[in-house]
C-alpha cells in the first residue's frame, strides 16, 4: 500500500515537471522548482523522525499538499523573475550588457520583493489552517499526521525558497 502512495507522489512530481517545462518552455526552471520539493519533506521527515507521531495516510496526504504548495511558491517567484528581466531587456540592450542577459540578482530581489507578500500569505494562511487539528492530538490520526507534516514541511519550504531557488536560478557568469 505504501509503494502504491509512493508512485503516486512520483507520477505528481512527474506531472508537474511536464506542466512547468511547457510553461517556462526550459527544462533548467522546472528542475529548480522541483528539486524545492524534496527540500520541504525534508521538514516532514524531520517532523515524524524526531517524535513519537504516526506516520500514515495523513502523513501521504502532506506530501501532496507540500508539493502544490511549494511549486505554487516557486511558480509565482520564477514567473515574476522572467517578467523583471523581460521588462529590462525590453528597456536596454541586453547584448550590450552580457552580464545581465541571463538574469541577475537584482531582477531576482525585485521579484522577490514583489511576490513574497502572496507567497508568505500562502504559507501562513494553510499553516494557521491546519493548526486547529493539532489540537485534537495523535488520536486523530489522520488530521494530527496530515497537519504536522505539512506545517513542517512549509517551514522547510521557506528555506528551500529563499536559499535554494535563488543559487539554482542565478547562471554563473563565464
Amino acid at each position: 500500500q505504501k509503494e502504491k502512495y509512493t508512485w503516486l507522489i512520483l507520477l505528481v512530481i512527474a506531472i508537474i515537471f511536464v506542466i512547468l517545462a511547457v510553461h517556462f518552455n526550459s527544462l533548467r526552471l522546472p528542475l529548480a522548482i522541483i528539486l524545492m520539493i524534496p527540500l520541504s519533506f525534508v521538514g516532514l521527515f524531520l517532523a515524524f523522525g524526531l517524535s513519537d507521531f504516526t506516520f500514515d495516510k495523513g502523513g501521504f496526504a502532506a506530501f501532496v499538499m507540500l508539493c502544490g504548495i511549494t511549486v505554487n511558491a516557486g511558480i509565482y517567484l520564477v514567473s515574476e523573475w522572467l517578467s523583471c528581466r523581460r521588462a529590462w531587456s525590453a528597456c536596454h540592450r541586453a547584448e550590450s550588457h552580457p552580464e545581465r542577459s541571463e538574469g541577475s540578482v537584482r531582477d531576482y530581489l525585485r521579484a522577490f520583493s514583489r511576490k513574497i507578500r502572496p507567497i508568505s500569505l500562502t504559507i501562513l494562511s494553510t499553516v494557521l489552517g491546519l493548526i486547529p487539528f493539532l489540537f485534537d492530538g495523535p488520536g486523530e490520526v489522520f488530521w494530527f499526521a496530515f497537519a504536522v507534516g505539512t506545517i513542517a514541511g512549509l517551514l522547510f519550504s521557506v528555506a528551500a525558497l529563499l536559499l535554494w531557488l535563488p543559487a539554482a536560478l542565478m547562471k554563473r557568469p563565464k
